[in-house]
């Protein structure tokens, strides 16, 4: 690096970037729960009261309770101190967003005039605002006298039961108890109070553990916590849950229960290098929701639902997650958080994606991205030089292997001076974009948060003079040290400073911006290199959406890389009003989904962390966030040429498929291994290209209807129980397609479970259908990962490789149908623009009953844009120009197309024999055009079934 920037401060920066990433994390530098007074004392709490049976701390005042339509309010007393404040409970009953159905309730608890404010995110940031979210009027009733029943006015049985001593809620629907709240009576709620104060009983943790009250040291570092104790916990119990995940982001198994962890799971963003795996550690980012399944054993009815539980509180938080006993059936859970409120929001399900769609429903869809940024992304830390990038652009071409974004690390800038250029090495920033936007694709450059302090600086001198930057507690700007040297953080939580940094992508002000220039947004949680935890100062001040510095770090700690990404993201619409940004964050929150995407942060080119790659971002599809994955194959280090196919064989199933590198690693572009490695990345980046039609359409259906990309196998199965114990190494890409990964070297053969139905092979689609249910004994290829296709299922494609995404869309489309009952789904529009939410896209169905394949507009999506906005649904030329019909009984002796206004065109249709006997048929250039009804209808001189 000291070749690249100024020598004496680059090489001082290249030493401790090097130091912390020659060996694995170190565990010392983070805190566990033990090590951070407010968990500390909590699990002191949780062991006092379950040592003493029927101890419990809180009741409901019964003469409290006022309802008004959706709402009920009451107050919660602390039974062994009648002089303290009670705490402030809200209850709300909220619709389902896609059917008039029950599904949410929020259960939200807070202190009564507290003596300092109580951090609440703004509505609309995380959780959307009240007047987008649809009330559920709810009756209330008392079916005895120390409960009241809240039920829900609209269809689903949606019901809490609320037991005023010990105080409790129960959520049920469909008639059957799915959580229960505060069941062990492990509520803690630690009242502000003034130094000295205590209570004159039993009221909360603060008297079972002294230490770190008021002052906390760890890692030489001293928090002052001048406003003392503040810590909200809660016990939430999942009934009849064997089987619960989420929790994002945590590298670990999906299923939190089966992985035991003595210590909870912990939520504190960190830049953690070299993180380690199967550990509950805090990583880069986090979301406080978790989906339960349920099973029942009741005859009759469904044997497994699904239900979700979600806490948007931003402050440090740990979670602590205990599977079934022996015995017992619920998995009970408790969350504990250093600051804020409880504001817990409660989904019935029943199945998976209705719980991802109440999720959403609360924290908004997520945003669609455009095309280019479906395709390879290709990164390393740093490239050299304008030459050096043009260089590596043309030899994609040269090599005839397609790819999109072009990435430059922090090595671009003028003194890690963010929105410069370096003034030799990128001194000619048009030259590189010329040439990229030539090849149809697009440039990213690196703009982290930490801002070196250097005066003439314009983005430090702007911020410094509207004092927008975070501050210390005593009043002072903050600064730390990072990448530039001294630097200083600006107050993202702050509207206003949010503002101004959207303005700094200008291209008045940040040179040679335009529209095909993306952004990545990196060190965010924030990092600061001499920072507790190598963070900042949980004492550290925010105005955030106040009237003054009034909110602590330690309030935000989780949101702050939230708030850079919406800024950023801000920053590229005000510059390109009519082009769909692309942000990619390492730090995030609950609500990430709504700006960019995101990826597992700095791991290593090691099988473990290939192998754990997979739950790490099935976690972050479930939690919403499906633009994600992984540094492909691995941050550090120089992997061997296996684990280099292995990993791209992998990669190109991620939403978001980038190879990355370290600045000491070798150069690792898919042409360095030799020709036949070469070839293999040529195939399989070449699959990824083919199958954007899939890709995109799954991203349409998650931007406007909520469903995650990337699923575990149970997602549509719930009663598929052996699917279950198979999450860590398979995954369903939308529905239809199942990859299973390769995680250690030298595997010949690979154990691959599919689920019922009939399994087509992805990459020979002549092979004999698998019959699902069962797991089988697989031979491992080396060109490519066990991939199936399940049957009763349409895939489209785009065959003709091209140098990147940009240069397909005029390309015509390939149907494959798999069965001879199958369904697909399309989704077109232009790729880049705003228009779709106009509702100028297509979105078709295309269905075959063994004999026609039918196009027809698909069912509307969720959102209500897909409503209002059908009329203007474009025209388009784009059409198909093949049918591929696999597993058909028959050779078909013709084709015809039908044309919705009754015209036909006769068509050629060629067979070839499948090993069981079947056929596939291929129908070339019918003449059906995307958007428009038609039918290929095949002809068969017997019957075409059986």
């Amino acid at each position: 690096r000291g070749s690249l920037g100024p020598a004496p401060l680059a090489a001082l920066w290249a030493v401790v970037a090097l130091s912390r990433g020659a060996d694995a994390v170190d565990a010392s530098k983070f805190r566990t729960c033990e090590q951070g007074s407010f968990c500390r004392r909590y699990r002191k709490y949780v062991s006092r009261i379950e040592g003493s049976p029927g101890t419990h701390v809180h009741a409901l005042d019964p003469a409290s309770v006022v309802h008004r339509g959706h709402r009920v309010t009451a107050k919660l007393l602390f039974v062994n101190d009648a002089a303290a404040k009670p705490l402030d409970l809200t209850v709300r009953f909220y619709k389902d967003a896609v059917e008039d159905r029950c599904g949410i309730a929020r259960v939200h608890l807070t202190e009564e005039a507290p003596l300092h404010l109580r951090f609440e995110l703004r509505e609309g940031d995380v959780v959307m605002k009240e007047q987008d979210l649809r009330p559920d009027e709810v009756a209330l009733s008392h079916p005895d006298e120390g409960s009241a029943l809240l039920t829900s006015a609209a269809p689903g049985d949606c019901a809490l039961t609320v037991r005023y001593k010990p105080f409790e809620i129960d959520f049920r629907a469909g008639g059957r108890l799915l959580q229960r709240i505060n069941s062990r009576s492990l509520l803690n709620f630690e009242r502000y109070r003034q130094k000295g104060e205590k209570a004159a009983g039993f009221v909360d943790a603060t008297g079972e553990d002294e230490s770190g009250l008021w002052d906390e040291g760890f890692g030489g570092h001293t928090d002052t916590k001048p406003r003392g104790p503040a810590a909200v916990g809660v016990d939430v119990s999942f009934e009849s849950t064997p089987d619960i995940v989420g929790l994002a982001q945590h590298a670990a198994g999906l299923n939190l229960g089966a992985n035991n962890f003595d210590e909870p799971y912990r939520f504190f963003n960190l830049d953690v290098f070299e993180y380690a795996i199967d550990v509950p550690m805090a990583i880069y980012g986090a979301v406080p929701f978790v989906t339960a399944v349920h099973r029942w054993n009741a005859p009759g009815t469904p044997a497994s639902t699904a239900s979700g539980f979600f806490i948007p509180n931003p402050s440090e938080g740990f979670v602590k997650v205990d599977s079934p006993k022996k015995g017992g059936d619920s998995t009970n859970t408790w969350w504990v958080f250093e600051s804020g409120v409880l504001d817990m929001w409660l989904f019935a399900g029943p199945t998976p994606h209705a719980v991802m769609q109440q999720y959403h429903t609360v924290t908004g869809l997520p945003r669609l991205p455009p095309i280019s940024t479906l395709g390879k992304h290709q990164s390393r830390w740093n490239y050299v030089d304008v030459e050096d990038s043009i260089g590596v652009n043309k030899k994609f071409d040269q090599h005839d292997i397609p790819y999109d974004v072009l990435w430059l690390d922090i090595e671009h800038t003028d003194g890690k001076k963010y929105f410069t250029w370096h003034p030799t090495h990128f001194a000619d920033p048009d030259k590189l974009l010329d040439a990229i936007a030539q090849s149809k694709r697009k440039l990213v450059t690196i703009v982290d948060p930490h801002i070196k302090g250097e005066n003439t600086y314009k983005v430090f001198k702007s911020i410094k003079a509207k004092d927008l930057f975070t501050k210390t507690h005593t009043g002072k700007q903050f600064d730390g040290w990072c990448w530039p040297g001294t630097s200083y953080y600006p107050d993202f939580c702050n509207p206003t400073m949010r503002d101004l940094w959207a303005r700094f992508f200008s291209p008045n002000f940040y040179p040679h911006s335009r529209p095909d220039l993306y952004t990545w947004n990196d060190m965010n949680e924030p990092s600061v290199f001499n920072g507790p935890e190598v963070t900042m100062p949980r004492d550290n001040l925010h105005k955030c959406h106040t009237s003054d510095y009034g909110v602590e770090h330690r309030d935000v700690h989780n949101v702050y890389g939230f708030y850079h990404h919406m800024a950023t993201v801000q920053g590229q619409l005000e510059r390109d009003p009519n082009v769909r940004p692309f942000v990619l964050t390492r730090s995030f929150f609950a609500g990430s989904h709504r700006h960019g995407a995101v990826w597992t942060g700095d791991n290593m080119g090691r099988w473990q962390h290939l192998a754990r790659s997979v739950p790490m971002l099935l976690n972050l599809c479930l939690g919403g966030i499906s633009f994600s994955g992984a540094d492909v194959p691995g941050f550090f280090f120089d992997p061997e040429p296996e684990l280099f196919r292995r990993w791209h064989q992998l990669g190109i199933w991620y939403p978001f498929y980038r190879g990355h590198a370290h600045l000491e690693t070798k150069r690792r572009e898919p042409w360095m291994f030799g020709d036949d490695v070469t070839a293999m990345m040529r195939d399989q980046i070449s699959v990824r290209y083919q199958m954007l039609p899939v890709w995109y359409t799954l991203f349409a259906e998650w931007a406007l209807g909520g469903w995650p990309i990337l699923r575990p196998l149970w997602y549509h199965s719930l009663e598929d129980v052996e699917a279950f114990g198979h999450s860590d190494d398979h995954f369903l890409v939308g529905e239809a397609i199942l990859v299973r990964s390769v995680t250690e070297a030298g595997m010949k053969k690979a154990d691959v479970y599919l689920p019922e139905g009939a399994w087509y092979d992805f990459w020979d689609s002549k092979a004999a259908p698998v019959k699902g249910g069962r797991s089988i004994s697989v031979a491992l290829h080396a060109g490519h990962l066990p991939v199936y296709v399940r049957g009763g299922h349409v895939l489209f494609k785009k065959l003709r490789r091209r140098r990147s995404a940009g240069a397909m869309a005029a390309d015509p489309y390939s149907v494959f149908v798999f069965g001879v009952q199958a369904k697909g789904r399309l989704y077109v529009d232009d790729g880049d623009s705003h228009e779709y939410q106009k509702g100028a896209f297509i979105y078709d169905e295309f269905e075959f009953d063994g004999t026609a394949l039918r196009s027809r507009p698909a069912p509307a999506f969720w959102d209500s844009l897909a409503a209002k906005g059908l009329p203007a649904t474009p025209k388009t030329h784009l059409r198909v120009e093949r049918a591929v019909f696999v597993g058909l009984p028959h050779a078909p002796s013709g084709a015809k197309v039908v044309h919705h206004d009754g015209q036909q065109d006769v068509l050629q249709v060629t067979s070839e024999p499948a090993a069981d006997g079947t056929f596939e048929a291929t129908v070339k250039k019918p003449t059906g055009i995307l958007g428009a009804q038609w039918s290929l209808e095949l002809e068969f001189s017997g019957p075409a079934t059986g």
